[in-house]
């Protein structure tokens, strides 16, 4: 993770069972149990 507040916001997002909309990918990919989505990507 790049910093303290990505690893809070990937670590919340892991216990709650939530999805993270984020169009920073990159940073969060790599987290065990993360779910992630982009829709802010242009199709």
């Amino acid at each position: 993770m790049h910093n303290e507040f990505d690893l809070l916001i990937g670590v919340t997002a892991i216990e709650n069972k939530l999805i993270l909309v984020t169009d920073n990918v990159r940073d969060f990919e790599r987290s065990d149990g993360i779910i992630i989505e982009n829709c802010f990507v242009r199709k």
